[in-house]
Formats: structure tokens, sequence, C-alpha cells
């Protein structure tokens, strides 16, 4: 029960890490504010959560709309009562080589990787400083400092999250917000569904991860866990890579 009582939001938490994460913190004592542009997907964790005898409730918001972020953030409020803990989980990724990459491709992964958690901060950080207590993770990967080919935006976008990260956790020390990121590495969600289809490419992937595998959702989870939990009060502007030793070899 390391998050007894406390209350959470997670986006992208329809599916993969953010459903993993989810039902994790459920298990742990949270109440879970389970959001996702697929609300169908949301209400299956949320249920799968409430089964297990968990508190949630499902949400769809679009992070790419200030508006919707708010309304989430309010309707969690009135719920649970307060903000504990956001994990920025959501994402997206344009595989684009760099000599046909447009700016819309650009703006578009910026405006959900990087201004999308920017936006959920922003909407929970009143909460967050009046009570002075908040844990945010924000859901990074290895590609925010490895170059990955055609992955220009999302490179970009993963880099920014990364660095805001340190930033943030720089201006919301004083309030007790930690601040820190978690960076999957090659790991299996309906993000990458389409990028392991080829067993030729999960081979050469496996080769290059020194634990020989490519991760699970369930691999990811227990670090957001340990971030979110004050077992790591002591942690902040940090990002733990768990990715099968990926980065440890650059």
């Amino acid at each position: 029960m390391r998050l007894k009582d406390k209350v959470a939001i997670i986006t992208g938490a329809g599916s993969g890490i953010g459903a993993a994460s989810a039902i994790l913190f459920a298990q742990e004592g949270a109440k879970v504010a389970v959001v996702d542009m697929n609300l169908k997907g949301a209400e299956e964790v949320a249920q799968e959560i409430k089964a297990k005898g968990g508190k949630a409730i499902a949400l769809k918001a679009n992070i790419a709309s200030t508006d919707e972020v708010d309304k989430m953030a309010e309707i969690v409020l009135k719920e649970f009562g307060t903000i504990d803990i956001l994990v920025n989980n959501a994402g997206t990724n344009e595989f684009v080589p760099f000599p046909v990459l447009q700016e819309a491709d650009v703006a578009k992964v910026m405006d959900i990787n990087f201004m999308g958690s920017f936006r959920c901060v922003k909407a929970v950080l009143p909460t967050m400083t009046e009570k002075m207590y908040g844990k945010i993770i924000n859901i990074t990967s290895v590609m925010s400092v490895i170059a990955g080919k055609g992955q220009n935006a999302y490179n970009a976008s993963k880099g920014a999250l990364k660095m805001l990260t340190q930033g943030m956790a720089y201006d919301l020390a004083s309030y007790n917000i930690n601040v820190n990121a978690v960076g999957p590495g090659m790991t299996r969600t309906g993000l990458t569904k389409n990028l392991f289809a080829n067993p030729d490419r999960v081979k050469w992937f496996e080769e290059k991860i020194p634990l020989g595998r490519l991760g699970t959702p369930e691999d990811i989870a227990p670090a957001i866990l340990f971030l979110a939990s004050d077992e790591s009060s002591y942690i902040t502007g940090q990002t733990i890579f768990v990715d099968g030793g990926m980065v440890a070899t650059r």
C-alpha cells in the first residue's frame, strides 16, 4: 500500500504502459483517474481496477487541448477531492525521414509529447502547490538521448520533455513537488506494434539490448510506481531508463 489514499492521474492509460501503471497504482492503494483518448480502453482498465476492489474513474481527454486537460483536472478534484500524482504517459510518434519531414509532422508530435505534458502539469499545479506536495512523472524514452532513424520529431519531443523535467524539478522543489522521468527502452506497446511486427527487426533490437529482449509495460510500471511513492522523496530532476541496458552501451 505504498500509495494508500493518494490520488493519481495517468494519461494514455487505456493501454500499454499507462494501463499497467494504473492497475499497479490501484493495487498499491491509489485512487486512479484513467485518462485516454480511447474512452473504451480507459473504461476497461478502470473496470478491471474496480473488479479487484480498487477505486478508479475513466476519463476521455485530448492532451492537445488546454480546455479538455483543465476539465480533466476539475473532474478528478470533484470526484476524489485532491490530486497527488500526475503521470504524463500519453504520446505519439511519426516515423518520417528528415528529408521529407514537414513542419506539420513536427508540430503534431511536439504538441502532444511536449506541450501535452506541459498542459497537464499546469492543470494540476495549483492543487499541488497549495498542499505543498506532489509527484510528477514524465514518460520520456531512450530516444531522448539516442537518435532513432526517421524519428527526428520524436527524438526532439522526448529530449525536450527530459529537459523540462529537470527544469520543473528545480523550480518546484520549494513546493515539495518531485519531478522525475522514466525513459522506457524498446517496449511492446500499441505505439510500437507496427515497429515490432517484423521478426527480423525484433531480432535486430534484441541484439543491441544487453538483457537480450524487448520490454513489456509490466517492466516499466514498477519504476513509475517508485517515483510516485514517498520512497523517492529525495529524488528529483532525474530520468530512470528502464531499457534492458540499452543506454549503457551508447
